[in-house]
This record gives C-alpha cells, sequence and structure tokens, in this order.
C-alpha cells in the first residue's frame, strides 16, 4: 500500500472531528472521498499531509510511518498536495512558482516542470504572468503543476473542479487519467463533482460525521446514487 491510515483520530480542541478513520490506497490506485461539506474531508487530506496532527492513529507512507513528521518531510518522501484555494504565490509569475518548487524538491529536476507544461499546455503561454492574474481555472492547473513538479507517489487533491468552468474540467480529468495511465502515481481525490470522481476512481468512500460509512469498487456506486447519497 502506498497509503494506510489507521485508527486516525483528530480534534479541533476539545471537539473531535474524525473519529477511528482507516483508509488505505494501494500503488497507482485511485480513491475518491465523497461526502456532504463539514463532515470532515479537508481536515482528514490535511491530518495525512501533517498539516494536522492525530490525536490517536497513525499514516503509514509506503510503509513508513510518517505520523509525526512534517508536511515538507511527507513532500520529500512522495506526496503531493493540491489543497483547496489555489493559493501558491500570487506575486511570482508562473514560471517563477513551477521553479521554486522544483529547485525545493530533492534533486532539482528540471525536466520535472517541462514534463508537467506538456500535462497542462494552457500553461505555456502564461509563464510570464503573476499567478494572483491567472483565472481559477489556470490557477487550478498551476497548483496541481506544482504539486506534479515533485514527482510524487501518491497526489492528494482537495475539490479540483469547485468553480471551475467546465472546458477546464474536461482539461483536468484528461490529465489525471492520463497520469494514471501511465502508472507508478497514486491518487486520493475528494471532490463534490461526483460524476468526474466516479469516471476516474477505481474504489470510493463515503465520510458522514467524521466517520467512513460506506466503501466499495467505484463501478458499483451509481452516480445518482452517490447524489442522493450526499445531498444535503
Amino acid at each position: 500500500m502506498i497509503l494506510s491510515v489507521s485508527g486516525l483520530d483528530v480534534a479541533y480542541g476539545r471537539a473531535p472531528v474524525l473519529h477511528g478513520i482507516d483508509l488505505e490506497i494501494p500503488d497507482g490506485g485511485f480513491v475518491c472521498l465523497l461526502g456532504r461539506n463539514g463532515v470532515g474531508k479537508t481536515t482528514l487530506l490535511n491530518t495525512i499531509m501533517g498539516v494536522l496532527s492525530p490525536t490517536s492513529g497513525r499514516v503509514l507512507l509506503d510503509g513508513h510511518d510518517v505520523t509525526e513528521r512534517p508536511s515538507c518531510a511527507r513532500v520529500a518522501a512522495g506526496m503531493g498536495y493540491v489543497p483547496q484555494g489555489r493559493d501558491g504565490f500570487p506575486h511570482l509569475t508562473v514560471a517563477e512558482n513551477l521553479d521554486v518548487v522544483m529547485e525545493a524538491s530533492a534533486g532539482g529536476d528540471r525536466t520535472a516542470v517541462d514534463d508537467v507544461l506538456d500535462r497542462f499546455p494552457r500553461l505555456v503561454p502564461l509563464l510570464g504572468r503573476r499567478a494572483g492574474n491567472l483565472s481559477g481555472g489556470q490557477k487550478q492547473q498551476l497548483a496541481m503543476a506544482r504539486a506534479l513538479v515533485t514527482r510524487p507517489r501518491l497526489l492528494v487533491l482537495d475539490e479540483p473542479t469547485e468553480g471551475i468552468q467546465p472546458s477546464i474540467i474536461d482539461e483536468i480529468e484528461d490529465a489525471l487519467a492520463t497520469l494514471g495511465q501511465a502508472g507508478g502515481l497514486a491518487f486520493l481525490l475528494v471532490e463534490q463533482y461526483v460524476e468526474f470522481a466516479l469516471r476516474l476512481a477505481d474504489t470510493y468512500a463515503v465520510m458522514e460525521a467524521g466517520r467512513i460509512v460506506d466503501s466499495g469498487p467505484a463501478s458499483s456506486l451509481h452516480a445518482d446514487d452517490a447524489s442522493r447519497l450526499l445531498a444535503v
């Protein structure tokens, strides 16, 4: 397993948020995490990435316990994160955003930048533009490109389609599908756009009130059933 989460409890102060979360992602697997707003999905991702510390439980990356390791160490060990917000470095250009991440990565592999620009060709004519002046869809593609520059083995994405125009969503889906087909990369996707998530994923998990309450092959969950399950 590239990722194994076991017995994970997380609290904000004295308020419990996650309760005994168990989740596994096999090498090359694609898991979509579904659930209504406020059930703890982003909290789980932030704990997996080391932004938050659990009160109990473990996070294993490729069999190694990273529960106590900081976010930077997890990225160096093979995790890539595309959080909500798509912030990055707004006063730097697109090229500078990619270069900063590349130079901070082990080895500083310049070919990684070329590879991500091949994945997201819309960024090429924007290399000299400040990231803060990009559209929402362009910022999302840059956020994904920054994560991929580190050459992760596990890519964690939080709501990549939120507020994005349909044509860019199609491009994001194509890019993720191509990356998955190439092999060597696993995915954990939090997504409200159920059809998008189920087209890409091979496994789903549903969260409710800080717990995973259902999971199985993505092919077994019809999008209409999932939408009803997740309706507010």
